[in-house]
């Protein structure tokens, strides 16, 4: 292809530094998302490197590298002078597919093209030789990706039920910008390899399901997936919501699609820990967000105070955003109605409460003692005189402490 040996003019010294020494001892490729972006003028993806050499060799060039991946041939690279890691595989025919996701046998060849077919899709499987530049691009993947047509190499069936996680990708490029869209064979192959994604980790199904709708297009490949019925088999019960992408807030996604489900909150928690690998403070906040009115959520003085204190400040931004979808300008709110004024801590402690009411150390003492610290919050009151004078308020001797609430929010 004219000019795509101009595309190497826009590598650094470090990826020059690590081409010119895998190339010094044998063929050394430019290969898939990097070419494919590059030629889109897209900047930013990290360069892999396909080489005729084999992972001990690999190794022996560059003694620092990471070994993890090598027995499917794949060598992170590492040199002295840079932080950065380059992968680097080497040239490879696979067979066998047992569980769905790697290959039983991997052996290492010298034949690019032959690589190159065991790739997913036609515009991943584009190379530029190094150094000459040259252009190989033997599954016509220029002019998919001129046409934004998603179409595997070869056999799509094959394909998917080599690596089940290859009909999420297939979504994720969907969410891309730039229109994509299924070629026929690729969709319905989709349709008859949907079952392939029980084989496919957790960890992996939710960081592509991550990426996917932090995209422009994330709305449309959630589509995709309910029309496929890939989405009730990851996430059974979700609804749709319309401009829901692009989001970096998972919590905040799945909130908003399981508000209007019929799927119990807690069975929910349990299908995006377990199905998307979501964090233990992804679980959390997404608990709270599902047992929150919007209507009624930072409508007043005392609630919004205990806002500020009682929630982590990392949580804060996805309450705000959540909201935000039921027209509440959290950060309007939060600016109208300050953090109080003696800051978080309470202004009464233990020792000074017991003096003062006769309460012996204990549970009663200390749920007495929450309900002052929660009142003084909600009133900002700045003196420990005042909230000591709450308790003619409170009637601690004959109250069921039970009845007492401490700092919480909502």
């Amino acid at each position: 292809m004219e000019g795509a040996s101009n595309l190497l003019a826009g590598l650094d010294e470090d990826d020059l530094h690590v081409l010119n020494r895998l190339s010094s001892e044998g063929g050394t490729w430019i290969v898939g998302g990097w070419v494919r972006d590059a030629l889109a003028s897209i900047p930013g993806a990290d360069i892999d490197i396909a080489t005729s050499l084999s992972p001990d060799q690999v190794v022996g060039l560059f003694p620092d590298s990471l070994t993890h991946g090598a027995r499917f041939g794949t060598i992170c690279v590492r040199t002295p002078k840079s932080n950065r890691t380059w992968e680097v595989t080497s040239l490879r025919t696979e067979a066998g597919y047992t569980d769905g996701r790697r290959p039983d046998v991997v052996k290492f060849g010298e034949d690019i093209i032959e690589d190159l077919s065991r790739r997913d899709f036609t515009v991943n499987s584009m190379a530029i030789a190094f150094p000459s530049g040259d252009f190989l691009d033997p599954f016509e993947g220029m002019a998919d990706l001129g046409s934004r047509v998603i179409r595997t190499v070869g056999d799509p069936s094959k394909r998917f039920s080599e690596d089940g996680l290859r009909i999420l990708r297939a979504y994720r490029f969907i969410a891309s910008p730039g229109g994509w869209f299924l070629d026929k064979a690729t969709e319905s192959a989709i349709r008859d390899c949907i079952g392939m994604i029980s084989s496919v980790s957790a960890e992996r199904i939710g960081s592509e399901f991550r990426r996917m709708i932090n995209l422009e297009s994330g709305g449309e490949s959630l589509r995709l997936m309910r029309d496929h019925g890939l989405l009730e088999k990851i996430l059974p019960g979700a609804e749709l919501i319309e401009g829901l992408c692009p989001t970096s807030d998972l919590a905040v996604a799945m909130a908003l699609m399981y508000k209007e489900s019929s799927v119990d909150a807690v069975v929910a928690s349990e299908t995006i820990k377990s199905n998307l690998k979501a964090t233990k403070e992804e679980v959390s906040i997404f608990g709270l967000l599902m047992t929150l009115h919007p209507s009624t959520s930072l409508t007043s003085a005392e609630e919004v105070r205990r806002f500020h204190v009682y929630v982590p400040p990392n949580w804060k931004n996805s309450v705000i955003a959540y909201l935000g979808w039921f027209g509440v300008d959290g950060m309007e709110v939060l600016r109208q109605i300050p953090p109080p004024r003696a800051g978080a801590a309470p202004l009464v402690d233990g020792n000074t409460l017991s003096e003062y009411t006769g309460i012996e150390p204990g549970a009663k003492l200390g749920r007495l003692k929450g309900q002052l610290h929660r009142l003084q919050i909600e009133r900002d009151l700045t003196h420990q005189n005042e909230v000591l004078g709450l308790l003619g308020e409170i009637d601690f001797a004959g109250e069921d402490p039970c009845d007492w609430k401490s700092l919480s929010w909502p």
